[in-house]
């Protein structure tokens, strides 16, 4: 009997009579070497290196691939059918294991090199070494659903492709290729450079003189602003003279209406003062003839009073005498009426008579002004009012 422990990251299947009894990682086994079986698999991923430097393109050219595949035993069952991970006592494990993934990455860098044959061919030099993730891709993809990987129990983690090199020939034609296709592309640049500068150019004269044109557009208008301006100015000053004008010459007709309304008004008064001196004058004739009136009925009553203290005299002289009162009353009441009936005008003719040119001439304005609306058309000439503001002058 012996008793083995065996590492954690190692995958331990224990057979007797060709039946996994028990398997699990890191076991530790007390077995009888005669009559069980050990299997030892790792359960760690493992990198394989791969280079492939006798790869052809499709325009023959040949290439070096070069790459690292990670990988990892998925299925043990699988994997301890297509290899030999029997544990011997007299052999170290990890020299075992070593042994069988090597021939595992043998096997699954073959493939990997018939997929990168077949994808190199189908592309010419200059397409293939740009196209390494996706290549990597592709044999990823590939290893994914190849069966032969299936079969080996194996699962592919994954695949980087660390260069696609030409050879040192195509390496060097290529390189002068794109050297001179940067020569050309720096010579195609400065053409350019040089054709945005002579645009860039042309733009900025063209900008130029557009903007010379507008400036003298923008001078025109502001000219014809300007000439607008005083002409608005001139238009402007001949409406305020115009309103000037206009106001000075209203002034000027206000204050002979007001200077003629204050004759007119001067001599209203002065008219009015005549015929209330006039009226009065009638009112002190009225009172003194109505006095002497009085009095002469006074004295005719005296005399009545005389006559009826006289009435045994004369009947024929009590009725003279009747007859002369009666005739003084006639004569007292024709005068009465007389002033009663008198006419004003012949009354103002009277005492125009005694009064002097100065208030005639005012009388007569006055007289025109009440009647102003009936007259068309009335000339009073400076020599006239010389005339007679030289004889009232002289008086």
């Amino acid at each position: 009997m012996k008793f083995m422990k065996f590492k954690p990251n190692d995958y331990v299947m224990v057979i007797k009579n060709g039946t996994v009894v028990r398997e699990g990682l890191g076991l530790s086994v007390l077995y009888n070497d005669l009559t069980t079986n050990i299997m030892v698999a790792p359960s760690t991923a493992f990198d394989g290196a791969f280079a492939f430097d006798d790869v052809v393109t499709g325009d023959y050219q040949g290439v070096c691939v070069q790459g690292v595949t990670t990988y990892m035993i998925t299925d043990y069952d699988k994997a301890s059918k297509m290899f030999d991970f029997a544990y011997q006592d007299k052999v170290p494990t990890e020299q075992k294991i070593a042994e069988q993934m090597a021939l595992l990455e043998k096997r699954i860098n073959n493939i990997i090199k018939a997929i990168v044959i077949r994808e190199v061919s189908k592309r010419d030099v200059r397409t293939i070494i740009r196209l390494a993730d996706e290549m990597a891709r592709t044999i990823e993809e590939t290893l994914t659903n190849d069966e032969s990987i299936a079969k080996l129990g194996v699962s592919v983690v994954a695949i980087n492709i660390l260069g696609i090199n030409p050879k040192t020939e195509t390496r060097k034609a290529l390189e002068a290729a794109a050297r001179e296709q940067i020569l050309k592309e720096q010579d195609d640049a400065i053409y350019k450079r040089r054709n945005a500068a002579i645009e860039q150019e042309r733009v900025i004269k063209e900008n130029e003189i557009n903007t010379e044109i507008k400036v003298a557009e923008k001078e025109k208008e502001k000219e014809e602003k300007e000439q607008e301006m005083k002409q608005y100015v001139l238009r402007c000053d001949l409406d305020m003279k115009k309103e000037r004008e206009e106001k000075e010459q209203e002034m000027r007709m206000k204050a002979l209406r007001s200077e003629l309304a204050m004759n007119t008004e001067k001599q209203e008064k002065e008219f009015a003062l005549k015929e209330m001196a006039a009226a009065k004058r009638l009112r002190i004739e009225a009172k003194e003839m109505q006095g002497k009136i009085e009095l002469e009925n006074e004295e005719m009553l005296g005399k009545i009073e005389l006559e009826k203290k006289n009435a045994e005299f004369t009947a024929l002289e009590a009725e003279n005498e009747r007859i002369k009162a009666d005739q003084q009353a006639y004569a007292l009441r024709a005068v009465v009426e007389a002033y009663n009936n008198l006419n004003v005008a012949l009354v103002e003719a009277c005492a125009m008579a005694q009064t002097d040119p100065g208030t005639l001439m005012a009388m007569g304005f006055m007289n025109l002004g009440e009647n102003a609306d009936k007259i068309g058309t009335l000339n009073i000439t400076p020599d006239l009012l010389q005339t007679i503001t030289t004889g009232l002058a002289q008086k």
